[in-house]
């Protein structure tokens, strides 16, 4: 028999409809033998406690008053406890399976409270404790009815639960699968508008960037990014903190200038303000090493030492300077025009664009790789819930169903 995903649920409440029909009828007897008993002993401990308040009021000797106080006591205990116990309007493993462990319970402690009162009232109140007992063993017998009745013909209803509890989870997992489908189409579109948006301000900055003036001050940058990858700080880093040791002498304004080599190495060699300090700074760098307190090794510290040689005793700082501070030059006179001025701030402005599209592109990539990883997960689970439905299906109603597969979503 095949039967859509969608209409299982139905069909199974009809078959688990019949197939416990039986099992509800014996459950609505024991349902009601239980009703009995309980009335049956409301009925008793409400007339022992009255009787024991009587007496209480009655009698004189002390033995007889302590036997009403206690006998009092124990029917207004048992009042409460059978007060608690809820017989249940659904029938189910779970509710009569509760149902069973509170008469198991509230038997247990009648005959403790029972036992208790006939040590201390010492043969007063026989017939009372007879009836008591009686009160006792149907509550008990009651609650054995219904274990019985858990471990034969209630398997059905465990059954039953099994089932219901898969239909449940099979719902569960449907709603998550819609939700995250949902999900991935609107990351995709997302992707896709973000893709778009980044094509077109893609164009955006080619066409900006054929400006004539704006592609010089381009490839000027470049350039100055070029010059400026051969100044590292490293080497000047530990001068400075043996010139704040005390174990070299820099005068205040080399060692206001080194600072501002350490920070922007290149920006501060072609200030006209820090830019002449690095001769005499390098000077200073050299006599540290030949020293040996820059803690170099002797291989290194010879490399280093010829370099510094070559930068101190010859015009290429001198070179290097001129040639950067050319290009700053024109640049600066190139981006004097408003027209390039407008165009470099303009470019600034989609590069920045391109740059948070980029970021919020592959973050949606990200989060769509995570939902079409949990979609095959979902489906996965999916497939195996509803071959443990058929399965089940099977072997607890001897139907054999073959529950149709939704089509997978394009």
């Amino acid at each position: 028999m095949k039967i859509r995903v969608d209409e299982y649920n139905a069909w199974l409440d009809q078959e688990l409809e019949k197939a416990l029909r039986p099992t509800k009828n014996k459950a609505g007897k024991l349902s009601d033998d239980t009703r009995r008993a309980l009335d049956e002993a409301r009925s008793f401990f409400e007339e022992l406690s009255r009787k024991a308040d009587g007496n209480l009021a009655t009698k004189k000797d002390p033995i007889s008053y302590r036997a009403a106080r206690v006998v009092g006591r124990v029917a207004r205990d048992a009042l409460s406890s059978i007060e608690k116990i809820q017989i249940p309007q659904e029938v189910s493993w779970d509710s009569f399976k509760v149902l069973r462990d509170n008469l198991s319970s509230t038997a247990r402690s009648l005959r403790e409270g029972r036992n208790n009162t006939q040590r201390e009232i010492h043969g007063l109140y026989l017939l009372d404790m007879l009836s008591f007992s009686g009160v006792v063993e149907r509550i008990a017998k009651v609650g054995e009815k219904i274990s019985q009745f858990l471990e034969g013909g209630g398997e059905n209803l465990q059954r039953a639960k099994t089932l219901t509890s898969i239909v449940e989870t099979i719902r569960q997992i449907g709603v998550q699968l819609d939700e995250k489908k949902k999900e991935s189409v609107e990351l995709e579109r997302t992707r896709e508008a973000l893709s778009s948006a980044i094509k077109e301000l893609s164009n955006e900055l080619e066409k900006i960037t054929s400006n004539d003036s704006l592609k010089q001050v381009l490839e000027i940058e470049k350039e100055l990014r070029k010059e400026s990858r051969e100044f590292r700080t490293d080497t000047l880093r530990k001068l400075r903190d043996l010139s704040q040791r005390g174990e070299i002498a820099l005068r205040s304004e080399e060692r206001e200038a080194l600072g501002e080599y350490i920070e922007s190495p290149y920006r501060s060699f072609l200030s006209r303000n820090s830019g002449p300090y690095l001769t005499p700074i390098l000077t200073n760098l050299k006599s540290v090493l030949d020293s040996g307190k820059m803690g170099l090794s002797h291989r290194k510290t010879t490399r280093v030492v010829v370099q510094l040689d070559q930068l101190t005793t010859t015009e290429h700082l001198a070179q290097k300077q001129s040639k950067g501070r050319n290009l700053l030059g024109q640049r600066q006179r190139l981006l004097h025009d408003p027209t390039c001025k407008n165009l470099y701030l303009e470019r600034k402005i989609v590069l920045r664009k391109i740059d948070d599209g980029k970021k919020d592109e592959l973050q949606a990539t990200e989060r769509l790789h995570l939902a079409e990883e949990k979609i095959k997960a979902l489906n996965k689970h999916f497939e195996e819930l509803l071959v443990q439905a058929e399965s089940k299906t099977k072997e607890y109603l001897s139907r054999d169903v073959q529950i149709e597969r939704p089509r997978p979503s394009k």
